[in-house]
């Protein structure tokens, strides 16, 4: 097979999108988040559906300010970022999830890291969620 005929395969041009593991989040990693959600969603004012969009759709990466100041609430609530950058601090990172996940943040994380931007810490957590999602969505979930 020459190279031209493998890249104009049909295989590769109509590859899916990768999709979230069915079994992904386990109702444990849902239930250690709920009370932080709540606090987060109420002060922020982020809707559902905003949320929902995010997670459910490969390509959604609107331009919400609540959904931004949601997810850098919801790493505040965790205590994951440094507060004065909106940097993610993998150490406590590292503590904050359940253990059966620390491989995989690991490769996410030090595939993000240098490529985070924004002048926020709302657009700072916004820029770390959509390099999270976009590098890893079997495993990605906004709670």
């Amino acid at each position: 097979m020459t190279v031209a005929t493998w890249l104009s395969s049909p295989v590769l041009i109509r590859a899916a999108p990768q999709q979230r593991a069915p079994d992904f989040p386990p109702a444990s990693l849902i239930e250690l988040t709920v009370a932080s959600r709540k606090v987060c969603v109420d002060e922020t004012g982020v809707t559902e559906d905003s949320i929902a969009r995010f997670n459910n759709e490969p390509k959604v990466f609107d331009d919400d300010e609540r959904l931004k100041c949601y997810m850098d609430c919801m790493f505040r609530q965790f205590n994951v970022t440094k507060p004065d950058t909106g940097d993610v601090d993998m150490i406590e990172l590292y503590h904050a999830i359940p253990k059966e996940y620390n491989s995989v943040t690991l490769k996410v994380y030090n595939k993000c890291r240098d490529v985070v931007e924004g002048s926020t810490l709302c657009e700072r957590a916004f820029s770390h969620h959509k390099c999270w999602k976009q590098n890893d969505p079997v495993h990605y979930y906004l709670f």
